[in-house]
């Protein structure tokens, strides 16, 4: 069997230490560790990077094997994929190193997705995972949501958009930090605010940290600077608050070329433009723990601990602004939407954010149990019902979270099409365009987790092109878990 690998100097050594040696029949002389989850009961997980997959590049799949130890969610930085977040990029580069980990991450975009025409590859890679309030959005998306983990609220911003104050994003902002005023925050977004990196004179996101403020956020998370930068807690102004202020980290490591500062900024407590890697924060209630992991090989590390801003009161939401919040509660460490905490009482605010409206059938309605991956665009694409109906079906709006496990009514559709299991694959993008048959030649192969048509391809000396035309797709097709591929001879 042939095997094509993306070739560059640092290929055989990423081999040797992935252990992809053993795949290939040699042994590994060492194994790497890998981050671990906290252990059952503690507080939640999550891992944050940006600017992480160039083709020419082979620390993505570095810092892509730190986080296989953990199903913890996964905060991507924004320059996920280069040179312009084409989709082609994400399949062939993104894919093969952190594509793995889709499915328990949650994106934002930067500066060089904005170069695909309107950023059909960044909207159409993610899919819904991207734009929970906006289903079914595939280009020109605004691409801010938020969700909690453990007892933190967590909010991804868009820097690509308009952000000053007042605007649509700042405002929304505002309500969301509003209705959730006892939690501990964290926010991010690509551009940095503050940063001693190529962009020190050009910073971003001005308003929208005059917003994490004056709610009292703890932790702001960015990209853009390919280096580790962490920051004193400090104010919009830049003067530090150790009680009081947003601390920033600059986490611009998850692959791409490293580079040096340009200009040390006040307030930069600790610095580091040589070492790709991934920061690892842990949640308490209360506080939260912060650690830089870096790539096998490399040294650089940085951690602490601190507590959360406790403000006696915060500002109103904005007048007239009506919130439409993701607000969901996602499991520690994994990456499924949980149910209220489980045992104990809901609180009116996690009943808020989980509630679910039985659905009412009617004669000639089915129902179908909502799967890992699903969204209500792709389950109309599925079945050929707009999603807006099955929304209204249900008693949901764009902003409702749809739970794994749960019952949805498809309208106008007969309960025994709704009820026969799914044989062929759907797109977030379109169906049309996809074989409603296999080939009768080839060895079948069972779609897992992190799989994408280039590293299927791979392991079985193809192309991806190769692949996908014997399976009737294209690279605009997005594979699912349990979806039967044939590979051919």
């Amino acid at each position: 069997m042939k095997v094509t690998l993306r070739l560059t100097p640092l290929t055989v050594t990423t081999l040797f230490m992935l252990g992809i040696f053993a795949w290939l029949g040699a042994s590994p002389a060492m194994a790497a560790p890998r981050a671990q989850d906290a252990a059952p009961g503690d507080a939640p997980v999550i891992f944050a990077a940006g600017d992480v997959a160039n083709c020419a590049n082979e620390e993505d799949f570095l810092t892509a094997y730190l986080m296989d130890g953990s199903d913890a969610p996964i905060l991507a930085l924004g320059d996920n994929a280069y040179e312009i977040g084409s989709l082609q990029e994400y399949n062939d580069c993104y894919g093969p190193a952190w594509g793995r980990h889709r499915e328990r991450t949650h994106p934002v975009p930067g500066n060089h997705e904005y170069g695909d025409q309107a950023q059909a590859g960044y909207w159409g890679y993610w899919g819904d995972i991207a734009t929970p309030l906006e289903p079914g959005c595939r280009e020109n998306c605004q691409g801010y949501y938020s969700f909690d983990v453990g007892a933190w609220h967590i909010v991804a911003l868009n820097s690509e958009i308009a952000q000053d104050a007042g605007s649509e994003q700042e405002q929304w902002l505002r309500a969301d930090l509003a209705a959730h005023p006892t939690a501990c925050t964290l926010a991010y977004w690509h551009r940095p605010r503050f940063t001693s990196g190529r962009y020190y004179a050009r910073t971003s996101g001005h308003a929208l940290f005059q917003a994490l403020y004056d709610y009292g956020a703890d932790v702001l998370l960015v990209g853009h600077d390919h280096d580790y930068e962490r920051f004193a807690p400090q104010n919009p102004s830049a003067v530090v608050e150790y009680d009081r202020g947003v601390r920033q980290f600059v986490v611009g490591t998850g692959g791409a070329t490293l580079r040096d500062y340009y200009f040390i900024q006040p307030n930069s407590e600790v610095r580091n433009s040589e070492t790709w890697g991934v920061l690892k924060l842990t949640l308490r209630p209360a506080g939260y723990d912060w650690e830089f992991i870096p790539i096998p090989g490399q040294t650089f590390t940085d951690s602490g601990s601190t507590d959360c801003v406790q403000l006696d009161s915060v500002p109103p939401a904005p007048a007239g602004v009506t919130l439409a919040s993701t607000t969901a509660d996602i499991a520690a460490n994994t990456d499924e939407v949980a149910a209220p905490s489980s045992g104990g009482e809901t609180t009116p605010d996690e009943a808020a954010q989980t509630a679910v409206v039985p659905p009412a059938t009617t004669a000639g309605d089915g129902t179908y149990t909502v799967q890992s991956g699903d969204t209500l665009s792709t389950i109309g694409e599925r079945f050929g019902v707009a999603w807006t109906a099955i929304a209204a079906a249900n008693g949901l709006t764009e902003a409702s979270v749809i739970q794994i496990g749960q019952s949805l009514v498809i309208p106008g559709v007969d309960a025994a099409a709704t009820a026969a299991p799914v044989t062929q694959p759907t797109s977030a993008q379109s169906t049309g365009n996809q074989s409603t048959s296999l080939p009768a030649s080839g060895q079948p192969y069972t779609v897992a987790a992190g799989d994408t048509l280039f590293s299927i391809a791979v392991r079985n000396g193809l192309t991806w092109q190769e692949l996908a035309a014997a399976n009737g797709l294209s690279e605009n097709d997005f594979l699912q878990i349990g979806q039967v591929l044939v590979i051919p001879e």
